[in-house]
């Protein structure tokens, strides 16, 4: 029998997945293939032979599908849809999955990775917990990089205090080294130093915010292919559900965009609602899990209460359901992590694997 493997990014915020597309594609294989021929492995660029997530691998070819544009092509060859998309739904398809690469990812790039505060305090830290060592520490900054090089266009690199300190404190000392006169730290910043980037620049965020989210906000989304669906859901999870110290972005969409609050409470459909309940049910042993309704699921991300459950889902078993172990004897040490994984080929003699179902 034939056994996927899609190689995802670990999970966050109570959310199964921190990537977007790692998040979209695990959506996507639990309402098209049939849950004994997939499983989801957590991994990172690294280790995977086309350094990219998400990927999958189909062992009856032996091929990698890298990308969630190849992953959802490559399922819906081996699982077709009973009735194919017209012609609209296909190219409305296309067109809303281009808009949200082009629009959705550079604003949520804002949000997570080039606001210092939500990085520093919230994202970095949830990286290091899904990465082993010492990849939680060499990934996270190439990580970050790039996904501020998205968003670079948008003219918001203030918000990324930590580059702006050092480009302060290097014009400071250019300036004391040429003779100016020599203030003390902190002064002449006027009452506007005082708050952070994200605060004076709220009004702009919430503009480049309105012009995504009005977009999206428009469209029928349980009437789209279930592929350009979980994907929009996914961007908008990862825009509402984390819980993190600037969330201006998670404010916008719940106060001025409710009907996108309900799509991510619920827009997925009871097969989803159903399938990440079972996977609550393994840990907390609750019998209501079943019963509850997708609204109380995200909203309960969205409340913090979903930090308590994610602990308990994430640390006592591993994501997505119950794990095998299976230990083996590396062939080439590390190797397969990569070139991090190289350093570290001469202090471990096994290594594990952790597959989940």
């Amino acid at each position: 029998m034939m056994m996927l493997e899609l190689h995802v990014w670990g999970p966050a915020f109570g959310l199964p997945s921190i990537d977007p597309e790692s998040l979209a594609a695990i959506a996507f294989i639990t309402q098209t293939a049939p849950r004994d021929q997939y499983q989801f492995i957590q991994s990172s660029p690294s280790a995977v032979p086309t350094h990219q997530l998400p990927t999958l691998y189909n062992p009856n070819s032996q091929t990698y599908h890298s990308g969630y544009p190849s992953i959802t092509s490559h399922l819906l060859s081996l699982y077709p849809p009973s009735s194919p998309p017209s012609r609209k739904t296909a190219a409305d398809s296309t067109a809303y999955s281009a808009f949200l690469t082009a629009h959705a990812a550079p604003l949520l790039a804002l949000s997570l990775y080039v606001s210092s505060t939500n990085w520093s305090s919230t994202v970095r830290p949830a990286y290091s917990k899904i990465l082993p060592f010492p990849l939680g520490w060499t990934e996270p900054p190439a990580i970050r990089a790039a996904m501020s090089r998205r968003a670079a266009h948008l003219g918001m690199s203030s918000l990324d205090t930590d580059a702006t300190a050092e480009r302060e404190e290097a014009e400071r000392e250019a300036a004391v080294a040429q003779g100016w006169v020599n203030l003390p730290k902190g002064l002449g910043k006027g009452v506007g130093g005082a708050l952070a980037p994200e605060q004076r620049a709220r009004i702009r965020l919430e503009g480049l915010a309105g012009e995504v989210l009005g977009v999206l906000g428009e469209v029928e989304w349980k009437e789209e292919e279930v592929g350009t669906r979980c994907l929009a859901w996914a961007y908008l999870a990862l825009m509402m559900v984390p819980d993190v110290p600037r969330g201006w972005l998670g404010e916008t969409i719940k106060g001025k965009y409710a009907r996108l609050g309900d799509f991510v409470d619920g827009g997925l459909g009871e097969p989803w609602r159903r399938w990440w309940a079972r996977r609550k049910l393994k840990v907390t042993g609750r019998v209501d899990a079943l019963q509850e309704e997708s609204g109380e699921l995200w909203r309960m991300a969205g409340m913090g209460v979903a930090l308590v459950v994610s602990a308990l889902l994430w640390k006592k078993l591993p994501q997505l359901g119950e794990p095998v172990q299976i230990w083996q004897k590396p062939l080439s040490g590390f190797l397969g992590l990569g070139a991090a994984g190289i350093m570290l080929g001469h202090l471990a003699e096994t290594t594990v694997v952790d597959h989940w179902r």
